[in-house]
C-alpha cells in the first residue's frame, strides 16, 4: 500500500522558543531566554524564483532563486516584560527589561506629590524610575514617577516629581499597593535590534529532540494587547532571518545562512 510509514519520526509537538542577544546564540536556555506559553510555532521556507522561459509556451529554461522567504511565527501568550519588548521591535535581551515583581503597601493615605512606605525601601526608588499606585485591586491606577525617596524612622518617603502628582479624584487609602514598573516607548524608532533565536521541538514517540538555531533575526510583527473575556489573548509574532556579516558575532561558524536544523 502506497504512503506507508518507513520511519517513527512523526510531527506533533508544541515547541520551546527562546530568543536573546546575538553573542548569546549557543547560551540560549529555557531558564533565561524562553517566550514561555507559545502556541501555532511555524517556520517556513517560500522561496521565489526568477524564471526565463523560451517559446510559445513558455517553458521553464532556467531559473536563479532571489529570495529565501525564511519565516517564522508564533503566538506568544505571556505578556512579560522581556515578551512586551520584543514585540514592540525594541532590544528585550537586556536586563532593562527583567520582570519586576516588587510591591509595597502605603503606610499612609498618599497625598498628591508623598507617597509613604514601611521600611527602608528607598534603594528599590531611584530617582526618575517610575511606580504605581493602585486602589485595592480594581482599575484606580496612577502612574507616578520618583522625584526622591528617603528614609527615615522606619519610612520611606517617595516625592511624587512634577507633572506626575496624583489627581484629587485617586482617593488611595492607607494599604493601596504601591508597586515598581517600567517604561516601554513605542513608535519613534528607524531601526530594530537583531537578535538570536533557538527553537526546540521533541518528537512524540521518543522524545528526542529537534533543534533549529536563527543566528541573526528581528522581530518584524508581535505587539497586539487584546483586552477581550470569551479567549486568552496573545502576541502574533514573526521573526524575520538575516543573513550574517563579517562581524557578526558567528559568521565564522555559519557564514551568510540563516536558519540551522539540527534532527537526531
Amino acid at each position: 500500500m502506497p504512503g506507508l510509514a518507513r520511519t517513527d519520526r512523526m510531527l506533533l509537538s508544541t515547541a520551546t522558543v527562546m530568543i536573546g542577544a546575538l553573542a548569546d546564540l549557543h547560551k540560549l536556555n529555557t531558564i533565561e531566554h524562553s517566550v514561555g506559553l507559545v502556541k501555532n510555532v511555524n517556520l517556513s521556507l517560500d522561496p521565489q524564483y526568477v524564471e526565463l522561459g523560451q517559446g510559445i509556451t513558455n517553458d521553464i529554461v532556467m531559473s536563479v532563486k532571489n529570495a529565501d522567504g525564511v519565516k517564522l511565527s508564533m503566538e506568544v501568550y505571556e505578556f512579560t516584560m522581556r515578551n512586551l519588548a520584543y514585540a514592540a521591535g525594541l532590544d528585550g535581551s537586556t536586563i532593562a527589561y527583567d520582570d519586576l515583581n516588587v510591591q509595597y503597601t502605603a503606610k499612609a493615605a498618599p497625598t498628591a506629590t508623598v507617597v509613604t512606605l514601611e521600611g527602608d525601601v528607598a534603594a528599590q526608588f531611584p530617582v526618575g524610575t517610575f511606580f504605581y499606585v493602585q486602589k485595592g485591586e480594581g482599575d484606580m491606577v496612577h502612574i507616578a514617577k520618583v522625584l526622591t525617596a528617603t528614609h527615615a524612622t522606619g519610612t520611606t518617603t517617595i516625592t511624587i516629581a512634577p507633572g506626575f502628582e496624583i489627581p484629587p479624584a485617586y482617593a488611595f487609602g492607607i494599604g493601596a499597593r504601591v508597586g515598581k514598573v517600567k517604561k516601554i516607548s513605542v513608535g519613534g524608532d528607524t531601526t530594530q535590534p537583531e537578535v538570536a533565536a533557538k527553537i526546540v521541538g521533541l518528537l512524540p514517540k521518543t522524545n528526542q529532540p529537534l533543534t533549529i538555531l536563527l543566528p541573526k533575526v528581528k522581530v518584524t510583527r508581535g505587539l497586539s494587547l487584546s483586552f477581550q473575556s470569551d479567549n486568552f489573548s496573545n502576541m502574533p509574532f514573526e521573526l524575520s532571518p538575516y543573513a550574517g556579516i563579517p562581524g557578526d558575532p558567528f559568521y565564522n561558524e555559519y557564514g551568510s545562512t540563516k536558519m540551522h536544523i539540527f534532527p537526531r
